[in-house]
């Protein structure tokens, strides 16, 4: 009899850890890569100084837990806006390309959603990311965006820190 109530305890918990996990990778997106957050952190400016003006990220990010979400809520969901803060317009040839978020030694990594909001103001680009971890809500990660100058082919990299994960319900 213990032997069989062992054997299911077993089972549970090991159940519980995979749902664990598979609730951390979705899409496969999310890793632990300490030198790829070294490398981020000592790349990404906090403000970055481009011929076209002063550009700084500002990020928004949150986990729905409104009653037709799952019991354990729905996935992280991002939203980056990158901000000439010369408010003058940014050139077409600068944008958002891919979202890095951290979270002590974990990482989720994606690309941008295509999705515009009509109407944006000319000096800011918003971009979004969605299927992210089920990492909080009430926790501070930090974003670091990846921006591409395609007039010049060059990759910057800019951050926004201790940016709070909210909730909705």
């Amino acid at each position: 009899m213990h032997r069989i109530l062992f054997i299911a305890v077993t089972i549970m918990n090991l159940a519980c850890e995979k749902s664990r996990i598979e609730d951390d990778q979705i899409n496969g997106n999310i890793s632990i890569d300490k030198e790829l957050i070294q490398e981020l952190n000592a790349d990404a400016y906090d403000t970055l100084f481009l011929e076209s003006g002063t550009f700084i990220l500002d990020a928004y990010i949150w986990r729905d837990f409104q009653p037709i979400s799952p019991p354990n809520g729905k996935p992280m969901f991002s939203i980056n806006w990158l901000i000439n803060i010369d408010s003058v317009k940014i050139p077409d040839n600068i944008d958002l390309t891919k979202q890095f978020v951290i979270n002590n030694d974990s990482i989720w990594i994606s690309d941008y959603l295509n999705d515009v909001r009509p109407n944006q103001p000319i000096h800011k680009i918003e971009k979004y990311s969605n299927g992210g971890p089920k990492w909080g809500p009430g926790i501070n990660v930090d974003v670091v965006a990846q921006i591409y100058d395609s007039l010049y082919d060059k990759i910057y990299y800019l951050k926004c820190k201790n940016v709070y994960v909210s909730r909705t319900d």
